[in-house]
């Protein structure tokens, strides 16, 4: 045994770590805290201190970018009340509407066609990188694209017409009824390549001998997906789900793009996000004033409904996954 064990198994004590290995210790730690330092300043510089800036900036009174007063929760009172309580409220249930139509039509195609790509194997590589092509586009681009196709008399209405299947110029974005419906469609057509790149993943890990075993007891192939494949990618469900919840009340690149600040026509697309930035930056009502007090108290409360909301979907589906295991 050592001559620099301080204690010996022969007294019935631990032996004590050596010295010039505990030296080592420190030094090995002190190394990784002086590699992981600058990410760590980063992060609470431009993550940490904007957030909490931002929170207790809701509690007072503000002067175009300048904070005056310390006023409680009369920000909270003031944007639940009136008229900023029907905007909230209206862009609460889009974005509501966003999220099921993402989490139900998204996430549905995309695991139809993850499937379809996992059975047909590798000589269908090609289509998967087809289907993901729109995901690398920003969404700008795609608001645009979208934009110029869906004009009236645009491409679209050219095809169409050409078609014999209508005889008039579509208004799809200038009807209040349609114009929601058509972003999340947009929106779905720019992120389709996310799920079927998840499921994917999530099938390619499972044991080719479970779907062996299931095409030898003749279980056809919807019986298959939604019996034995669905129940085992519960994860990459868990996943997409909360992608899902926050890119949906995150949403505002396409909406400004192709509706406006406004959220037109008449406020039909209007997200919580396109109302942050009229309280924020101007362009609420006709005369293009600015509430940043307002703004920081939506802000707050998006903040904290989509941080509780994410902690308990994600506790929820873990829970369930572990029941499934």
């Amino acid at each position: 045994m050592s001559t620099d064990t301080v204690a010996t198994e022969s007294d019935g004590t631990e032996p004590m770590p050596k010295p010039r290995k505990r030296t080592v210790r420190r030094a090995h730690g002190l190394a990784g805290w002086a590699f992981l330092l600058p990410a760590l300043l980063v992060y609470v510089i431009f993550l940490v201190y904007p957030m909490i800036r931002s929170l207790l900036g809701s509690l007072w009174d503000w002067r175009g970018m300048r904070a005056q007063s310390f006023t409680g929760l009369d920000n909270f009172t003031r944007l639940f009340s009136g008229q900023n309580a029907d905007l909230v409220t209206n862009a609460f249930w889009h974005n509501v509407l966003w999220f099921i139509g993402v989490l139900v039509v998204q996430n549905m195609i995309g695991l139809l066609l993850a499937y379809i790509l996992f059975v047909r194997g590798a000589r269908w590589t090609f289509f998967q990188n087809w289907f993901f092509f729109p995901a690398i586009l920003s969404p700008v681009l795609v608001g645009a694209l979208w934009r110029l196709i869906l004009t009236p008399d645009g491409p679209l209405d050219g095809v169409l017409m050409g078609m014999g299947i209508t005889s008039e110029p579509l208004t799809l974005l200038g009807n209040g009824s349609t114009a929601l419906w058509v972003l999340i469609a947009v929106d779905i057509w720019n992120w389709i390549g996310l799920p079927i790149l998840v499921f994917l993943a999530g099938l390619n890990a499972l044991n080719p001998e479970i779907f062996e075993a299931a095409r030898l007891d003749g279980a056809s192939s919807g019986r298959t997906l939604f019996q034995i494949a669905v129940p085992l990618v519960t994860p990459s469900v868990t996943t997409l789900a909360v992608l899902s919840f926050i890119n949906s009340f995150n949403q505002f690149d396409i909406v400004y793009v192709m509706q406006g600040v406004q959220g037109g026509p008449n406020f039909a697309t209007d997200t919580l996000v396109t109302f942050f930035y009229r309280l924020a930056f101007g362009a609420q009502g006709s005369v293009g004033i600015t509430d940043v007090g307002l703004a920081m108290a939506l802000g707050a409360i998006l903040f904290i409904f989509m941080t509780a909301v994410s902690g308990m979907a994600l506790r929820f589906f873990n829970k369930r996954a572990e029941m499934i295991q």
